[in-house]
């Protein structure tokens, strides 16, 4: 029975702490996603000297897409040229956006700067876990978050 009892207790108190790493695990795999489409983009902007536009559509049911020479639409199929990516599922995470006009980030040919300085955004529903992504007019990025340990602070 003692046992049975310490085996209870430690199950109850590692549930928390396992839901909250999978949490994290979960905005950072998205983010880090985000991350590689971004740094393809700006590669390929510089490889063919070419502006590249990256898309976003915020909100719970979010979407981004990759397009060479303009805006694309990363809500109609094949719009994009280079990919679009979608929410897996609606209301698991929002995503969000500062600094951008028109949501559309772009990355120029010659060095690959982008447009703005900027902030991409993955919040788990309900706030509680946030990483985002900061874009430079130089096109460095660089991810941050306040709640998620091994990130420097947004």
């Amino acid at each position: 029975m003692i046992a049975l009892s310490v085996v209870i207790i430690l199950t109850i108190t590692a549930v928390p702490a396992f839901i909250q790493a999978y949490q994290e695990y979960h905005v950072s795999t998205t983010t880090q996603q985000l991350y590689q489409v971004l740094q393809y983009a700006r590669s390929a902007a510089i490889e063919n000297n070419q502006t590249i536009y990256v898309n976003f559509q915020v909100g719970d049911n979010w979407c981004y897409g990759v397009n060479a020479g303009s805006s694309c639409s990363c809500n109609i199929a094949n719009n994009c040229t280079l990919g679009s990516y979608s929410a897996p599922k609606v209301h698991d995470l929002t995503l969000s956006t500062t600094g951008l006009t028109g949501n559309n980030l772009t990355f120029e040919g010659t060095h690959g700067a982008a447009n703005v300085t900027s902030t991409i955004t993955f919040t788990l529903y309900g706030g509680t876990v946030a990483l985002g992504m900061d874009v430079t007019p130089f096109g460095d990025m660089q991810l941050c978050s306040s709640t998620i340990h091994g990130y420097s602070a947004c």
